[in-house]
C-alpha cells in the first residue's frame, strides 16, 4: 500500500508540486527532490535528500539510535506467574458482523503482550473488548479474578484498566493538564499504581514543559506521549495501547519504546502495532489473530528470531 500510494504521488508530481509531511524517512529519501527537516520549531536542515542523509544532526535528532539498534538491546522481562487479565472464549459482534471468535489467552502480572495480525484481524476490536466500548456476546473476561465482562467502560476504566486509542483521542482546545485531570476523574479506587502527576513527569519529564499547552498544540510524539500520560493518569495495572508509534519520527518511536520498556515494572501491557521488531523485542509474548480467532499464541523472541516462523504465521 505505501509503495502504491508512493507511486501516485510521484507522478501527481510531474502536474503538480507536491508538498509531503512523512516520518517514513525511506519513502521521503525515495520520493523527494527536496527535502526540509524541522525540530522544535526550527528548520535544521534544508538540502538535497543526500545532504540530508549525510548531515549527523538529522541523524541524532531524527533517525535516533535506529529501529535495528533499539530491537537489538536485550530487555529483561518482569512477568510473573500470576494472571492478571485473561479471555475465555470471547465473541464480539458489530450487529451482524462476528468479530472476534471464541478468543481465549491471558496477560500475567508484568507482562508485555504483542496482539499482532494483519489489518482487520479484530486487534483494536479486542482491545475494545477490554476496556468494555465493544460488547461481549459470550465468553468472560476476568481481571485478578473477577468477571468484568459486560461492565460499562467507566466501570472497566475505574477497575484499573487504561487504553490508548490509535488517533490518542486527546481533547482538543484543552490543555495538557486538563486532559490528565479527565484521566484521573473517579480513578483514585486502589486498583494498581497510582498515578499522580510528578510520577507521570518521571516517565514524561517533556509533558511538564508543556503543562499548559493546548494538546492540538503539542507535535504528535508529545500528543502520543499525553495520551499514554492521560491513561495512566488515576489508579492503572493494564495498560492497552493501540498502533502507539504510529506517525512518529524513529527518534521519538525509541523514546516512547524506552519509556514502554521502563513501564513493564509498573502496569502490565497490551500492545497492538505494526512495528513488528519493536513489538516483539519489546513484549514477553505473541498473540497471533487472523480473522478474529487466535492462530498463534508463544514466546516472542521465536518470532523475533526466525523471519519464516514470522511470515508462516504473520503473512507478513
Amino acid at each position: 500500500e505505501r509503495e502504491r500510494i508512493g507511486r501516485l504521488l510521484k507522478a501527481l508530481s510531474a502536474d503538480i508540486p507536491v508538498l509531503l509531511v512523512e516520518h517514513d524517512i525511506d519513502r521521503v529519501f525515495e520520493l523527494a527532490d527536496r527535502v526540509t527537516v524541522m525540530n522544535e520549531g526550527h528548520v535544521l536542515l534544508d538540502g538535497t535528500v543526500e545532504e540530508t542523509r549525510s548531515d549527523p544532526r538529522v541523524q541524532e535528532v531524527y533517525i535516533g539510535s535506529g529501529t535495528s539498534a533499539v530491537a537489538a538491546r536485550p530487555r529483561v522481562s518482569a512477568a510473573q506467574d500470576k494472571v492478571l487479565l485473561s479471555l475465555d472464549g470471547v465473541n464480539v459482534s458489530y450487529g451482524k458482523s462476528h468479530i472476534l471468535h471464541d478468543v481465549s489467552c491471558a496477560l500475567r502480572q508484568g507482562e508485555i503482550l504483542a496482539l499482532l495480525g494483519r489489518n482487520g484481524a479484530g486487534k483494536s476490536t479486542l482491545l475494545k473488548a477490554l476496556i468494555g466500548i465493544a460488547p461481549v456476546g459470550s465468553g468472560e473476561i476476568r481481571l485478578d479474578g473477577t468477571v468484568v465482562s459486560g461492565l460499562s467502560s467507566a466501570e472497566m476504566a475505574r477497575s484499573g484498566i487504561s487504553y490508548v486509542p490509535q488517533g490518542r483521542g486527546l481533547f482538543a482546545g484543552m490543555s495538557v493538564g486538563e486532559n490528565l485531570e479527565l484521566g484521573r476523574i473517579k480513578r483514585r479506587k486502589g486498583h494498581g499504581v497510582h498515578w499522580t502527576d510528578e510520577r507521570i513527569f518521571s516517565y514524561f519529564p517533556r509533558l511538564k514543559e508543556r503543562i499548559d499547552t493546548p494538546a492540538d498544540y503539542l507535535s504528535g510524539g508529545e500528543q502520543q506521549m499525553a495520551a499514554v500520560a492521560r491513561a495512566l493518569a488515576g489508579d492503572t495495572r493494564v495498560l492497552l495501547l493501540d498502533e502507539p508509534f504510529e506517525g512518529l519520527s524513529p527518534a521519538v518511536v525509541e523514546q516512547l519504546f524506552e519509556t514502554f520498556d521502563r513501564l513493564r515494572q509498573e502496569v502490565s501491557i497490551i500492545i497492538v502495532d505494526h512495528n513488528l521488531d519493536l513489538a516483539l523485542t519489546l513484549s514477553d509474548r505473541t498473540v497471533a489473530l487472523e480473522r478474529g480467532s487466535i492462530i498463534h499464541e508463544g514466546p516472542s523472541a521465536a518470532l523475533a528470531t526466525d523471519i519464516d516462523l514470522r511470515r508462516k504465521v504473520l503473512w507478513l
